[in-house]
């Protein structure tokens, strides 16, 4: 505790001491507490030291701000050596060191447990379970529906591939063309 929560009375607004420091204060509320200032001289002096506290330091920290100069780019040559310096994340003896430290701590979490590992383990398991079963639905819907579109493409390409001659001669003639074109193909390697 600092000394002015130890001097102050009991009577005495704290928080709007505090407040009014910060400059936080409504100047109505400014004004009450100035005026509660000229009745309390444990209040007051609070106040006056800590104003000289923090002029001293705003004083401080100015004359050493004018001491030290920073570069012009010096916020880009910071954030481009962070930037390069993630060597973390490339060197596998970081990965085995992390999944060392992540086993110890699960190894240490279960050792905190005890008792109650059996209980934190059945929630566990009963979410697991359900997950499961959501998961198992929505892989038996799309596999179903994928069964039933493939049978149907089936049956329309069957109808429209040996219904129609007209589709019986344009696949005869793609096979035709396309054994052609190999032929070719397979004849200019031959040549080169």
């Amino acid at each position: 505790m600092n000394s002015f929560s130890k001097n102050i009375e009991v009577g005495c607004p704290r928080g709007e001491v505090l407040d009014y420091l910060d400059g936080e204060l409504s100047p109505a509320d400014e004004f009450d507490l100035e005026l509660h200032f000229k009745d309390c001289k444990i209040c007051r002096d609070e106040v006056n030291a800590q104003k000289k506290v923090s002029t001293t330091l705003e004083i401080m920290l100015e004359e050493e701000s004018k001491e030290i100069e920073v570069p012009v780019d010096f916020s880009k040559v910071i954030a481009a050596r962070a930037e390069s310096n993630v060597s973390g994340l490339r060197q596998p003896r970081e990965r085995s060191k992390a999944l060392y430290i992540c086993a110890v701590l699960f190894f240490l979490v279960v050792i905190g447990l005890g008792t109650e590992l059996n209980s934190v383990l059945g929630a566990f398991e009963r979410s697991a379970e359900q997950f499961a079963a959501v998961g198992g639905f929505i892989f038996h819907l799309v596999f179903d529906l994928a069964n039933g579109v493939s049978i149907i493409l089936r049956n329309l390409s069957h109808r429209f591939v040996f219904g129609s001659v007209i589709s019986l001669g344009l696949i005869v003639a793609f096979f035709i063309f396309t054994s052609l074109a190999l032929s070719r193909i397979v004849l200019r390697y031959n040549r080169a």
